[in-house]
């Protein structure tokens, strides 16, 4: 587990944008994807399945903005038996909608649904926080990583290892 991505605002802001600007018509245009069934003031989810993947996107009902998005990947690694359930997820939201809980409430919804959470081997210090404070209302588990197995490790954060990029962060609903 690495803390080093490392991304400005600008930049992110920017990608939002053009990611709007490319999905505002067509197959995939935002406002055509499948709503997804969750609360939050202002914001509606809309959900684009890929493949192996879930693309979950924020919009700001008030002004139509594509304001963040969540990508839950199927995780090729562990046992088959966790196939499926087990997703890999990374973030992104617009400067003035971070630190408001879209993605608090997001993940919460999916780990309500009954899917386990993986980190990716990298992550930026705002997601470790995250991370950290859904670990205080879920189960959270540090576990590493291998084609065949996800498997627990009981070290701490302090321990060297946890440093290797096979060691990852795991939210569990219960």
């Amino acid at each position: 587990m690495r803390f080093d991505v490392r991304i400005a605002n600008e930049q992110i802001d920017q990608e939002l944008a053009t990611l709007q600007a490319r999905m505002a018509h067509g197959r995939h245009a935002l406002m055509k994807l499948p709503v997804l069934d969750m609360r939050f003031p202002d914001i509606e989810f809309r959900v684009r399945k890929i493949a192996r993947e879930q693309r979950v996107y924020a919009i700001d009902t008030r002004c139509q903005r594509l304001v963040g998005y969540s990508v839950f990947d199927i995780l090729p690694e562990g046992s088959r038996k966790l196939h499926g359930t087990v997703r890999s997820v990374h973030s992104r939201y617009a400067t003035n909608y971070q630190g408001r809980g879209i993605a608090t409430a997001l993940y919460t919804k999916v780990l309500s649904d009954g899917f386990v959470l993986v980190s990716g081997a990298r992550q930026s210090l705002a997601a470790y926080a995250l991370w950290k404070s859904l670990g205080r209302r879920m189960r959270f588990n540090i576990v590493r990583i291998s084609p065949e197995a996800i498997e627990p490790l009981p070290i701490s954060e302090r321990d060297k290892r946890f440093h290797d990029l096979d060691v990852r962060l795991q939210l569990c609903a219960s």
